[in-house]
């Protein structure tokens, strides 16, 4: 009777030791193997296809669009002209930021600068306007008519002179006199002359002044646009981070997505790797989804990185070595609202 009570004592342990190493065995094998083995048998995976977890993606990512910083400070938001849901095309505008106005009026204010400097330009090249030529003509035409006025007085008081008419003194004025009108009859011909040269030295000072206020519309006209936030690529707008009145953080303005083609972003084990080629086809199933969905792999990453999809399995370090491989999805329509949205995918071989 003992003998037999003993049989059963042993029986009992040994059942109430099997769950608890089975369990043991399989924390042992990494999380991401167990976790798509589990979705791999009803996908009825062959014993080459692999099978991993992954998650939904748009095409080229998520685009965090930011805004830069303002006057030294985080980057109010004035106007968004958006909202999410929306599409957007390349360059249209997604919003304004605080401090739009104030940036406009100094680029105002410099392109009024080069319109100055344009005209003094012209205005240097062109030489002196036709009226004061004319009217230095006019006064080179008298001053001549005056010097030879006074030369034939001249004349006339050396005659006058030699029968003792005139005094020595009167003789000498008229002579100062001619002299006189001789020196501002130069000075007015050279005066003139110069009204009708343009000088190279004052063209390039006014070429320099016009350079000047180019270049500093360049910078305003810069500081202006980083006050508009444009949109890069066509996409749709799937986040908004920060609406009119709000400071932008450091999560950024909003996100964009080119949700019109996803992706299923799958961590391959590092060790199912080569059996992993591009153009192969694969399923995506997952309780998101109505039905699975088809892809071929489009792209195979170079990198081994930690699984982002299931938490490290801390009895286990291979469950940090997964590669990255994108699958373009036969059908994006169904999964565009959900982006990483988590998913089981078995590459078929």
């Amino acid at each position: 009777m003992r003998k037999w009570l003993w049989l059963w004592l042993g029986a009992a342990l040994l059942l109430a030791l099997a769950r608890p190493v089975a369990i043991w065995i399989s924390g042992h094998r990494p999380a991401s193997q167990v976790a798509a083995a589990n979705k791999a048998e009803p996908a009825q995976a062959g014993a080459s296809a692999v099978a991993c977890l992954g998650r939904i993606e748009p095409e080229n990512g998520v685009i965090h669009i930011a805004a830069p910083y303002l006057f030294g400070r985080p980057s109010l938001v004035k106007e968004l002209r958006v909202k999410e849901g929306d599409w957007v095309r390349p360059g249209q505008l997604l919003a304004i930021l605080d401090g739009e106005d104030q940036l406009q009026a100094a680029l105002d204010q410099v392109q009024a600068r080069i319109a100055v400097a344009r005209s003094r330009l012209a205005q240097v090249k062109a030489g002196a306007k036709s009226a004061d030529l004319a009217a230095q003509s006019a006064e080179v035409a008298r001053l001549a008519a005056n010097l030879e006025h006074e030369q034939a007085e001249f004349k006339r008081y050396e005659q006058l002179r030699k029968t003792d008419d005139v005094t020595v003194s009167e003789l000498n004025a008229r002579q100062t006199a001619v002299t006189n009108t001789q020196h501002l009859l130069e000075a007015a011909q050279a005066k003139l002359k110069s009204m009708n040269d343009v000088r190279p030295a004052d063209v390039d000072l006014a070429e320099a002044e016009l350079r000047a206020a180019v270049a500093d519309e360049v910078k305003a006209r810069r500081e202006h646009e980083s006050s508009l936030v444009h949109a890069p690529v066509k996409a749709q707008v799937v986040k908004i981070h920060a609406r009119a009145g709000e400071s932008v953080d450091t999560r950024g303005l909003l996100e964009l997505a080119q949700t019109d083609q996803m992706y299923a972003v799958a961590e391959v084990y590092e060790t199912d790797i080569g059996k992993v080629r591009l153009g192969q086809r694969a399923t995506i199933t997952s309780d998101l989804l109505p039905s699975p969905l088809e892809g071929r792999v489009a792209h195979i990453g170079m990198k081994v990185t930690p699984s982002s999809v299931l938490p490290a399995d801390p009895a286990s370090f291979a469950d940090s070595r997964v590669i990255e491989v994108k699958i373009r999805l036969d059908e994006s329509r169904s999964v565009a609202g959900l982006i990483n949205g988590k998913v089981s995918v078995v590459i078929h071989p």
